[in-house]
């Protein structure tokens, strides 16, 4: 991604201990990073917060109310400390302009639409807002349930936690075969939780024109289990949209091809 001139990396690993080498290669680079935190905060977690702020990043990639509570009220208790930026993600459920106004007062400084929206309602809700506050999915693997039943400790070891499942997450990779055949992976993240993502990726290239056109300039790319070849080669595609070089049709017809199995329209459809 950093080849291809990204300018903010988002780190999304499943173990924090991966974070200090991602924080280190962007850092070298002179680009920005975002950690991402959790989806799920429970009470006694307040480490894994700690822990990205130790990191000092540009901006962290907030997932829950919870977790915004605690870099919010870090802000308050240290006045004259630096603080990074504050990016609510799809799952604070942003559908609605009045919804953007309660994030973005209360302290988050861009927030994502959430991925319930079709493409008229984005527009309805992108012509009302400030997009100046907004970034915008438009290519991913959707998230589509998480869980804290853990698959690979269920099927990959003989514990019953992570006291003694050996920890196979950390080796291994599992996905979820479901009655057509398509393997859906399975991630873990440091609570021992697994979000299950769909198998082919969504593109929003088709509406980049009607974004751009309601002022969106800021715009998210999610890569989950792709080789390098395919991260150069897709964000090339964005990035040659973005600029008017190509369509948004075509991007979307291009990766379909280069990617074989193909993306979808994605929940935009009407």
């Amino acid at each position: 991604a950093l080849a291809a001139g990204v300018e903010m990396i988002y780190a999304d690993f499943e173990f924090i201990k991966q974070f200090p080498a991602a924080v280190e290669a962007v850092r070298a680079a002179g680009k920005q990073i975002a950690l991402a935190t959790p989806r799920i905060h429970m009470p006694g977690e307040n480490g894994y917060h700690n822990n990205i702020l130790r990191l000092k990043p540009d901006a962290v990639l907030v997932r829950n109310t919870g977790a915004l509570y605690f870099y919010l009220r870090h802000r308050m208790e240290n006045p004259d400390a630096a603080h990074p930026r504050l990016i609510g993600d799809f799952s604070l459920n942003i559908a609605n302009h009045k919804a953007v106004d309660l994030f973005t007062e209360v302290g988050c400084d861009i927030v994502t639409p959430s991925y319930d929206l079709n493409i008229q309602q984005m527009v309805d809700l992108l012509g009302k807002a400030d997009t100046s506050k907004m970034e915008v999915v438009i290519h991913q693997h959707l998230p589509m349930f998480h869980t804290e039943h853990c698959v690979y400790c269920t099927f990959l070891s003989e514990g019953t936690d992570f006291t003694n499942c050996g920890r196979p997450c950390e080796e291994s990779r599992v996905s979820l075969q479901d009655r057509i055949g398509m393997s859906h992976p399975v991630r873990v993240d440091e609570g021992c939780r697994n979000t299950v993502y769909n198998a082919i990726e969504q593109s929003g290239a088709e509406y980049l024109a009607n974004f751009m056109e309601l002022g969106v300039s800021s715009y998210r790319v999610e890569f989950l289990e792709e080789t390098p070849e395919q991260v150069h080669e897709v964000i090339d595609l964005y990035n040659r949209a973005l600029r008017g070089e190509i369509s948004g049709t075509q991007v979307w017809k291009k990766l379909k091809a280069t990617n074989q199995l193909g993306v979808t329209r994605g929940q935009l459809v009407k």
